[in-house]
């Protein structure tokens, strides 16, 4: 039998001290990185027609009618939608009424973006951002007819009392004959005057219209609900509703109309929940379609436009909206936590996140994500190493299928002295984490 002589354990000991210290040292240096390129956002897919620049001239077709809609979020839409501008459009086409929609803004709003890298986007007219800066670049739906005229007045976030000193320029430069206005929720939620006040403030808006245009013609729309019913702004939304409905039919001229647009009562979402909207009020594509057919009635009735209401199609006959599994899903973990990261896809409202230690059943399903990012602190109890898998949502009612699993290991720094010498930790740095 061979004999080990101390001089070669000493050589032993000294090769597994180095091995082991140059680890070591190897993971502090991967751990210290303070911004890790896989939290660098990812670029957007090179498809789906964006609008960085603003109108640049006013192009009215000879013989078009020329319209703006004037809105918030219900009406500019967000990445990768239809939006209800598209669907009354179309509607206008299928009636042969040559209608050339006009104002300031392209596109629909885009996703966000970690804010670790937004760049400041500029506005895409010089509109002063009296509610907040207008980011209208994303583009539609990648369906939408390469003939769609995208141009609108409508913002996520407006309330009527922000559009009002923004008016008249519009009018003045666009020239529409007919404006389609669908505001008011914002007034109504964030309850900065009564219900009268603004119903006061929707015939300002109406009478510095009139200013720029004497002959303009106004189609205004009433207030939708939000799914789950909120007590108070459903008082509140019913009143303004019924106040605009008294009111309306005293603001026409002979010259100028106004005709109402019973947009709540065509829109799907109250009480017995929301098909029409993807989070209780924004439209998904059911929405787009009863919107639109609120206002096609409306035209019809009070203007003569057209001679066949807009068909809203069943739930089978309804466009599909594209979804898929996200994909280069990464982790980077440190002493806090994990950032996780995975590329966006065009139109996605948002994203799901689960997560659990490694070990347990059960998946911790966390508050969709606006963004394509997710950071999750380190459980106060003892874990080594977490999991994490990500989907696609459309809303509440559209999700797509989970991720694969991926996992990220807590990093020596955070380890106590304990832990670093525990097994686990090494089996699963050298081969669990390593491999995912």
């Amino acid at each position: 039998m061979m004999k080990w002589s101390p001089v070669r354990w000493r050589s032993l000991a000294i090769k597994t001290a180095i091995f082991v210290a140059v680890i070591i040292m190897l993971e502090i240096a991967f751990t210290k990185t303070s911004i890790p390129s896989s939290l660098k956002i990812l670029p957007k897919p090179a498809f789906g027609k964006a609008y960085p620049l603003p109108p640049t001239d006013i192009e009215i077709r000879p013989g078009a009618i020329s319209m703006m809609i004037v809105g918030d979020s219900l009406s500019q839409g967000g990445e990768g939608d239809w939006t209800w501008r598209y669907r009354l459009w179309e509607w206008f086409r299928r009636e042969e009424v040559m209608v050339d929609f006009v104002g300031p803004f392209l596109g629909t709003r885009p996703q966000a973006v970690p804010a670790l890298n937004t760049e400041t986007l500029p506005e895409p007219v010089g509109i002063p951002p009296v509610g907040g800066a207008v980011i209208s670049t994303a583009g539609y739906a990648l369906d939408v007819s390469p003939d769609f005229n995208p141009r609108h007045f409508a913002a996520v976030g407006r309330a009527i009392w922000e559009i009002i000193p923004l008016m008249a320029a519009q009018v003045a430069r666009y020239q529409p004959t007919y404006m389609l206005i669908l505001l008011g929720f914002n007034d109504m939620a964030w309850s900065l005057y009564t219900e009268a006040e603004v119903v006061a403030h929707m015939l300002d808006l109406v009478t510095l219209a009139r200013s720029a245009k004497p002959d303009i013609k106004f189609a205004i729309g009433n207030v939708p609900l939000r799914a789950p019913l909120d007590e108070p702004l459903t008082i509140r939304t019913d009143l303004y509703n019924k106040l605009l409905a008294e009111a309306i039919p005293t603001w026409g001229t002979e010259d100028s109309p106004v005709i109402p647009v019973l947009m709540r009562e065509s829109y799907s979402c109250g009480g017995d929940g929301c098909p029409a909207g993807h989070d209780g009020l924004h439209p998904a594509t059911l929405g787009d379609f009863e919107i639109a057919h609120a206002f096609s009635r409306a035209l019809i009735d009070g203007y003569g436009l057209g001679t066949t209401e807009l068909d809203v199609p069943g739930p089978w006959d309804l466009p599909v909206r594209p979804i898929a599994i996200p994909s280069n899903i990464r982790t980077v973990a440190d002493g806090k936590g994990v950032n996780v990261t995975w590329d966006m896809f065009y139109g996605a409202r948002g994203y799901d996140v689960q997560s659990r230690v490694v070990g347990e059943d059960v998946w911790i399903q966390w508050k969709t994500q606006q963004e394509n990012e997710f950071f999750l602190r380190w459980p106060a109890e003892e874990a080594l190493e977490m999991e994490f898998k990500v989907r696609m949502s459309h809303g509440k009612q559209e999700k797509g299928e989970w991720s694969r699993a991926i996992g990220s290991c807590r990093p020596w720094s955070s380890l106590s002295t304990r832990e670093k010498w525990d097994w686990r930790w090494w089996f699963r740095r050298i081969w669990t984490c390593s491999w995912r």
